[in-house]
């Protein structure tokens, strides 16, 4: 199991990746402010399924797609100006070219793997079981952080 979080510090705005949090057994330390913090390991990350954050305890995590959203963004972007661009000359071209972006995006989204998320701190795990128990991303429980 994988997980990326910000480093806990107020002050850091550090990036922290680590791997496999499963076998951790010393406290990690940030590599910009040299803060030192332990992971809380549960059992259950232990065997694989994520049930409570590592980072914060909060019990409250959503799943979503591990899609990179800039590559979505660029997608739609440089299929947009291709479309406008040959709309004046072919619109035929102008909709095969939006329908191949359309395609190209649904590609992706299907092959790209899914990650758990927490609401408090935002760590992201990659590499885990899927917890029945967790859902896609609600709003109204993410108000409350």
């Amino acid at each position: 199991m994988q997980i990326r979080y910000n480093c806990p510090s107020d002050q850091c705005v550090a990036l922290i990746e680590y791997e496999p949090i499963e076998t951790l057994q010393k406290p990690i330390q940030c590599p910009r402010c040299n803060l030192s913090h332990d992971l809380k390991i549960s059992p259950k990350i232990k065997e694989g399924t994520v049930d409570a954050c590592a980072v914060c305890g909060c019990r409250e995590l959503f799943i979503r797609k591990d899609f990179p959203q800039g590559v979505g963004l660029a997608v739609v972007i440089i299929a947009g100006a291709l479309s406008i661009y040959f709309f004046r000359s072919n619109f035929m071209v102008s909709y095969a070219i939006l329908a191949a972006a359309i395609a190209f995006d649904f590609v992706l989204y299907l092959l790209t793997g899914r990650v758990t998320t927490c609401y408090a701190c935002r760590a992201e795990y990659r590499k885990v079981g899927q917890n029945p128990s967790h859902e896609a991303f609600d709003l109204a429980t993410s108000e409350k952080y």
